[in-house]
């Protein structure tokens, strides 16, 4: 790839992968923002209700670990690490930035982001980064206050 690409390469690049994406793919994920207005923290700044935004129903390409399981005396506990690339322009245009702690649903399992790289270069530009990498967690339903719970 040569060191620097116009902005009209920008702009294929940026149309295959959004048509490969959206049009062939289709992994639909949905990103919940926490609501920092309405949570209540303690003074340690942690929160055992959070309440988040309504979600955000995005298009993204998974790369999911393997779940495994510990005992752990409680019984078992599954674990599962997954990736999520993001379009940047994508995020862009909705005016959502997934940040560490959002949460994203997929599958019916919820996943809490953990960390986030936005530093692949294009032409040697890094301005010209297309995807957000998130890595997340798989976190229990239980503790989110997400869904409603049926009594």
């Amino acid at each position: 790839m040569p060191k620097f690409i116009s902005p009209r390469d920008v702009n294929f690049f940026k149309g295959i992968a959004r048509e490969v994406v959206d049009d062939v793919v289709q992994n639909i994920i949905v990103l919940f923002k926490i609501n920092l207005n309405d949570t209540r923290i303690n003074i340690y700044g942690e929160s055992l209700n959070k309440t988040w935004y309504p979600g955000v129903e995005l298009y993204c390409l998974i790369d999911k670990q393997p779940q495994s399981a510990t005992y752990e005396g409680f019984g078992s506990d599954v674990n599962q690490t997954i990736e999520f690339r993001l379009d940047r322009w994508m995020c862009e245009e909705k005016e959502l930035y997934p940040e560490i702690g959002d949460v994203i649903k997929f599958n019916e399992s919820y996943f809490e982001i953990d960390n986030i790289v936005e530093t692949q270069f294009s032409g040697g530009q890094p301005y010209n980064n297309f995807s957000i990498v998130c890595t997340g967690f798989a976190v229990a339903k239980s503790g989110l206050n997400i869904e409603q719970r049926i009594n």
